[in-house]
């Protein structure tokens, strides 16, 4: 996420120009003009970023947010508490609220990670227009589309996505031709706490002598092979004195993951499942030699139960991996930046890195949302007029322009960079995460089941990735196909 909230400096760059453009002409005319520049030079002005929006009165309106429960809650401060994540989400409402005279309300749904879009189905089916914008899970936001429920955000007028505050990658992945009914942005923190990342623990990095690791990240150095390389060095560590050490949850390791990071990790690589073609349909791109290859290469290690200690297969329980590293027990953790605020109470210090490059030929660091706590949000397919999706637009470009002012950076920088992150480096480090953000819709989607596929092997130690995804080719096809037809269909509507 970039930090972007007060910039102005065109004037300034048109002062130059005139400048330079001055020193072409000839002789008096140059030495006048210059002159005249100087006279007139005006200081360049910082100019507020405004939500673009005419002033309007709802009525008191009750807008209804449809929260999935099983995702992050964005809107859950019911009152002011000192806390300032929770402060900057009231404050956030309570400037809505009195800008437009509305009344949000948020309404928790109860429903698992896949059925999150069911009650909201009800409520369209009906026509009851009970919701006015909904945060619902990845999984199941893509399932209310394919069923849809969801409304075409571009056809909103006053639902500006090029704006600052909508996070400009979710925009693009999620862009199906000329529609797009799924977003985020400042809106939400969820997939901030969702973005896949690698923590490092400072004092073993330098007990084994490991170089700067923000440096080889910022020369496009931080690649899978040098990872590898630096988490060999802690390879067959005996801590607990019981004498043995593979699988042993009581020892240290190079790298402790859950199996989910095998879909980051593919992504990092430059590679998606899927992703929309310039006719605006979702298409399969998974395969190629490129991700047998990634995926082989961090199999290497990861299948190596002298440096990688995988606690999902293992039967550890979720948290594990995470009391480990705060004991000194892993020199890379590999999670979501979810975890680095519950990590600030660790004495020893720690950094906080994007996953690794395929190789140093790769043109950028991708960093990909989780695809289990993620959300999305979205409006309803009500049976409304224009004028009435028009106010759900409002209100919700309201709410993201607020939330970049309030919500970002209490979460961005006070509660990451403020709290947990401890050098500036880590910091710049953060930047780059969010500055670099993919969103995988074949893993939102399911396609082919490959997402459990690829775990399934992680889990078994097989390397078998290229039998796994033929296997499961024809279904692949045949979801694409289907979701190709009703996105047709939407649009078409």
């Amino acid at each position: 996420m970039e930090l972007r909230h007060f910039f102005a400096l065109s004037l300034a760059l048109i002062m130059i120009i005139s400048a330079f453009a001055a020193c072409g002409g000839k002789g008096d005319t140059a030495a006048v003009t210059t002159a005249a520049a100087e006279e007139t030079a005006v200081e360049p002005v910082e100019t507020e970023i405004t939500s673009g929006l005419d002033p309007a009165d709802f009525d008191g309106y009750k807008f209804h947010i449809y929260r999935h429960d099983k995702v992050y809650d964005d809107f859950r401060a019911e009152d002011l508490n000192g806390e300032a994540l929770n402060d900057a989400m009231y404050m956030r409402m309570k400037a809505v609220e009195d800008a437009c005279n509305v009344e949000i309300i948020r309404m928790n749904v109860s429903a698992g990670m896949r059925d999150g879009h069911t009650p909201l189905g009800s409520s369209v089916l009906a026509g009851s227009n009970d919701y006015d914008l909904c945060e619902i899970s990845s999984y199941s936001s893509c399932n209310a589309l394919t069923a849809g429920y969801l409304y075409d955000l571009a056809r909103i007028e006053n639902l500006d996505l090029s704006r600052e505050w909508w996070d400009q990658y979710a925009v693009e992945d999620c862009t199906f031709g000329n529609s797009i009914y799924l977003t985020t942005g400042d809106i939400s923190i969820c997939n901030n706490q969702m973005t896949f990342c690698i923590f490092f623990n400072k004092k073993l990095a330098a007990n084994y002598d490991l170089p700067n690791l923000y440096d080889m990240v910022k020369n496009d150095e931080w690649t899978i092979d040098n990872f590898k390389a630096f988490a060999g060095k802690m390879a067959n560590m005996d801590t607990d004195n019981d004498g043995n050490h593979v699988n042993d949850k009581d020892d240290a390791y190079g790298i402790y993951i859950w199996d989910d990071i095998m879909m980051g990790i593919i992504n990092a690589s430059g590679i998606r499942c899927c992703q929309i073609n310039a006719g605006g349909e979702l298409e399969l791109t998974l395969y190629s030699e490129k991700f047998v290859d990634a995926f082989n290469k961090f199999a290497d290690y990861a299948y190596d139960k002298s440096i990688t200690c995988a606690y999902q297969r293992n039967g550890y329980d979720a948290d594990w991996g995470h009391i480990a590293f705060k004991e000194d027990r892993a020199l890379f953790y590999l999670s979501h930046l979810g975890k680095a605020t519950s990590t600030r109470d660790m004495e020893s210090d720690f950094g906080i890195l994007p996953l690794p490059m395929y190789d140093e030929n790769q043109e950028r660091y991708y960093n990909a949302i989780a695809s289990w706590g993620s959300a999305f949000y979205s409006i309803p397919l009500n049976a409304w007029e224009t004028e009435e999706y028009e106010r759900a637009g409002y209100i919700t470009q309201l709410l993201g322009f607020e939330s970049m002012k309030t919500l970002t950076p209490a979460y961005y920088d006070i509660t990451l960079k403020g709290k947990s992150s401890r050098d500036e480096e880590s910091s710049e480090m953060l930047d780059l995460l969010f500055n670099t953000r993919c969103y995988d819709f074949g893993w939102y989607f399911e396609i082919g089941g490959y997402n459990e596929g690829i775990m399934n092997l992680l889990r078994a130690y097989d390397t078998g990735v290229a039998s796994m995804y033929e296997k499961s080719l024809n279904n692949a096809e045949a979801k694409i196909m289907k979701i190709n037809l009703q996105l047709e269909t939407m649009r078409e509507a």
